[in-house]
């Protein structure tokens, strides 16, 4: 059974490492070996390169790419080796035992076995007629003891007669050194004739180019291993990239950290300056308003004695007080000059630069599609704008070095960098009374004029049919400033803003209604006569109205929403928490958005008004606001909450969960300052009235940064409404409302 073993593990080792198709993973069907020297059946290969649908041959193994003969794939050269040796493998490697197999010719238990037949089995009957057969003279059968014995001890190799391409029954004896090809004797008549061909017999073409094939083994081994080697480099190389990736970035994190740290202590440092020149004045201030009223009680009370002393007494009592009165006089005249006199001046002064400069550049060579190494372009401005910044540290180093040796009095506070982040100043005035308030001071003629010059106006297209254009020929402007029902009525406190069905509605808080106005401005209806089933007066801060046209009123001065129809007939009222300081609401299918500014969260109601849940507490993380004054819901149920002193737009998804933001503290483009009132147009953009900044800012659906509207044509703006050819703004200290349009 040494033969069937052999057999056995041959097969499988000959199967699994040599004669499996890449594509198939199945034993090959007519090989076919690409010039790369992979090799895969001819079906697969069909399929592969139509699936590729090019005249390209993709090796699926190496990736390279190979011209498609004419014929197809059928004409790409066969693998004549594979085929011979499958061939071989079908022959020898038999499931069942030698001493088992039968003849091939008569069926009986088989005696011998020829390998110039092409493997094949004889019994004693027919190895006779085997070896008187003219033709087959020249066979060497042997016994199957012998071919057990030979298969058993010998290495495998196809010892079987390979028959020529051309004359399929002629074996392959010859080897045509002129055309490299092994041929057989009627090839060298027809087709390799001897005067112009140099021919060897197998064994000596073998002896001839044995050495150079074993040399191209050697060669291929080395270069193996010469690749191996390069990749355990290139895998260094990974390695050290991902290591220096994850080194760079914790110390830009140290960096950034300390950085962070240091501004922080800066910042405590400066509200202790802020303080020490603000306790100071205040208590000077509530002494000299204590003084003042002391004063005033003491005038009216003269006042009041003099005034009843004219009404009631005669000649004598009033010329006996003639004089008390003229010397009490004098001396309020004397006393009075500076009494309460006192300055507001408290100013922060930033420093322009305090954030101007890099924390630093992060290096490395680029590289060609190539691979090869080059200095990019970016590469070279960062290098450059290092050096820079180098240069202005030092400067700086220098300047607070000559600041420190000359004067004392500076309160600047000094950041990681030489950068300082700004001083808290007070005017150096002669001696006296300190001020009731502080005061914030408005930019200079200059500085306003620089801003000017140096603000970039955004040229936008949007989903609305008109290009924003940040000038006064972009848009027509006007105020409104109210058509209540009452005759000339102006607006008292103008609240929350919103379109509905072009219709403009405006919560006037301060005449106690919500007015509804038509396209063209004036008074359609008002909504507020519910003075009747209140506790306090009627004060509408905020409206929203649903799909079935009812008005859900926020009235923040009996903590409730007041959902009422068109004719002020009160449908329900939704009662809000007694600690509550709700600011504006929000309809999201079925549900009532509120926010309150004074628990710093965002509460949900049902329709009907039962309370649902809560999200948020004063903080910064990703759920937590201060002072969160606005929200606002677009056409995919996204919340969005203004976070007042975080700066930021927080958006959620309608079970509240944490979606993004819009913005950040600053000036620029994308960032904000105090966002207050949100509006959201047909088409899903957002529009933020950035306070502090005076103006509006845009962002796409999508949160691309579209631009800025009205830069400083709206002083403090904190209300807006959109619709789709009109915005109606309305600035903090407005009575009115300013209404653009296209």
């Amino acid at each position: 059974m040494a033969s069937l073993d052999f057999g056995e593990k041959l097969l499988t080792d000959i199967d699994d490492k040599v004669l499996l198709c890449a594509i198939c993973m199945e034993r090959f069907k007519s090989p076919k070996i690409l010039p790369c020297h992979h090799t895969f059946c001819e079906h697969c290969l069909t399929k592969w390169v139509k699936a590729k649908k090019g005249r390209l041959v993709s090796c699926p193994t190496c990736k390279g790419k190979w011209p498609l003969p004419s014929g197809g794939v059928p004409a790409i050269t066969s693998n004549r080796f594979l085929n011979d040796l499958l061939e071989v493998i079908s022959s020898n490697a038999r499931p069942e035992s030698i001493a088992e197999t039968m003849c091939e010719g008569c069926k009986k238990p088989a005696k011998y076995w020829c390998g110039d037949c092409g493997g094949h089995f004889y019994c004693n009957l027919c190895i006779q007629t085997h070896k008187v057969a003219t033709v087959l003279q020249d066979h060497e059968p042997m016994t199957v003891a012998e071919y057990n014995e030979k298969m058993s001890t010998q290495h495998f190799r196809m010892t079987q007669p390979r028959f020529c391409d051309n004359h399929r029954s002629t074996k392959l004896e010859f080897y045509c050194d002129t055309c490299q090809v092994p041929i057989c004797h009627k090839c060298i008549v027809v087709d390799h004739p001897s005067r112009n061909h140099e021919m060897l017999s197998l064994e000596s073409a073998l002896e001839k180019y044995m050495p150079d094939m074993k040399a191209y083994s050697l060669k291929i081994a080395q270069k193996i291993s010469d690749l191996k080697l390069r990749k355990d480099r290139a895998c260094g190389v990974r390695q050290d990239l991902d290591v220096n990736r994850s080194k760079a970035e914790q110390q830009i994190n140290t960096l950034c950290e300390k950085l962070i740290d240091e501004i922080k202590k800066q910042q405590m440092k400066m509200f202790g300056q802020v303080d020490d020149i603000y306790i100071p004045k205040c208590k000077q201030s509530d002494a000299n308003i204590e003084l003042l009223e002391h004063k005033i009680a003491s005038a009216e009370s003269m006042l009041s004695y003099l005034n009843h002393l004219l009404t009631f007494g005669g000649a004598v009592d009033i010329m006996m007080a003639q004089k008390q009165m003229k010397d009490q006089q004098q001396h309020y005249d004397q006393t009075n000059v500076h009494c309460g006199d006192s300055d507001s001046d408290l100013v922060f002064t930033e420093n322009p630069d305090c954030l101007h400069i890099d924390l630093g550049v992060v290096r490395g060579n680029h590289l060609t599609k190539q691979g090869k190494s080059i200095k990019s372009e970016e590469e070279r401005k960062n290098r450059d704008r290092m050096e820079t910044i180098t240069d202005q540290l030092q400067v700086q180093r220098e300047q607070r070095s000559v600041t420190k040796q000359t004067s004392n009095t500076s309160t600047g506070l000094k950041a990681i960098g030489g950068r300082e982040l700004g001083s808290v100043e007070t005017k150096e005035t002669q001696p006296e009374l300190l001020p009731v308030r502080a005061k914030h001071h408005q930019p200079t003629k200059e500085i306003q004029q620089t801003k000017r010059e140096t603000k970039v106006t955004k040229t936008k297209q949007s989903n609305l049919p008109c290009v924003f254009a940040d000038s006064p020929g972009g848009w027509s402007k006007f105020k409104l400033e109210g058509q209540g029902p009452s005759p000339g009525q102006k607006f008292n406190n103008p609240q929350g803003l919103t379109f509905h069905n072009d219709k403009l509605l405006v919560c006037d808080k301060g005449n106690n209604v919500v007015q509804i106005l038509n396209q063209d401005y004036t008074c359609e209806k008002v909504l507020g006569s519910f003075s009747g089933q209140l506790a306090k007066p009627f004060q509408p801060q905020s409206v929203a109205v649903s799909q079935d046209n009812h008005h859900y009123i926020l009235d923040d001065s009996n903590l409730q929403i007041i959902v009422c129809d068109q004719n002020n007939k009160v449908i329900r009222i939704i009662t809000l928490p007694g600690d509550t300081n709700p600011r504006c609401i929000a309809l999201l299918r079925g549900f009532v958005l509120v926010t309150d500014v004074k628990g710093h969260r965002l509460l949900k109601y049902t329709m009907n008004g039962q309370y649902v849940g809560e999200i948020g507490s004063k903080g910064i993380g990703r759920t937590e606001f201060n002072s969160p004054y606005f929200v606002a819901v677009n056409s995919r149920d996204v919340i969005m909450v203004s976070d007042y002193w975080n700066y930021c737009i927080k958006c959620f998804d309608a079970d509240f969960n944490y979606l993004y933001q819009y913005g950040e503290r600053g000036t620029g483009d994308s960032q904000l300052c105090l966002p207050y009132s949100i509006a959201v147009d047909g088409a899903d953009n957002v529009y933020v009235c950035d306070q502090f900044n005076h103006r509006i800012s845009i962002w796409s659906r999508d949160r691309t940064f579209i631009g800025h509207l009205f830069q400083h044509q709206v002083r403090g703006p904190c209300y807006i409404a959109v619709s789709r050819d009109r915005i109606c703004v309305r600035g903090v200290c407005d009575e009115h409302i300013t209404v653009f349009s296209k």
